[in-house]
C-alpha cells in the first residue's frame, strides 16, 4: 500500500527531471563501458528533445540516442553540468548508462 505511492512518486519525479531538460543543448554525449571502466564519446554539439513519449538526443540531422521515457532513469550529476541516463537493455538485460553534459546553461 505505502510502497505503491512511493513508487509512483519516484516515477513522477523522474519524468519531471526528464521534462525539465527538454530542449537543452549538450556539449557532448558519452556512454560508459562497464568492462573497461571508461567513457566513449558518441556525439558532440547535440540537443535534447522529447517527442511523443520518446527521449531523443540529436546532433544536426543524426539521432545519437533515443529511448522511451518509460524505463529511462535520469539522475543529475553532482556538479549539475549534466545527467546520467540509465536503462536496462531488453535483449541482453545489461545496464546501460549514457551521460549528457550540458553547454553552459544559466538556471
Amino acid at each position: 500500500m505505502f510502497f505503491n505511492s512511493k513508487k509512483r512518486k519516484e516515477i513522477k519525479e523522474n519524468e519531471a527531471r526528464l521534462m525539465r531538460i527538454n530542449n537543452f543543448e549538450v556539449r557532448y554525449v558519452t556512454t560508459r563501458d562497464p568492462y573497461k571502466y571508461g567513457e566513449s564519446i558518441i556525439g558532440k554539439g547535440c540537443v535534447i528533445n522529447i517527442n511523443n513519449g520518446d527521449f531523443i538526443i540529436t546532433s544536426g540531422n543524426k539521432i545519437i540516442f533515443t529511448h522511451s521515457i518509460k524505463g529511462l532513469q535520469c539522475s543529475e550529476l553532482l556538479s549539475q553540468e549534466g545527467v546520467i541516463l540509465s536503462y536496462v537493455e531488453d535483449k541482453t538485460g545489461e545496464n546501460v548508462e549514457v551521460m549528457a553534459y550540458y553547454k553552459y546553461h544559466r538556471k
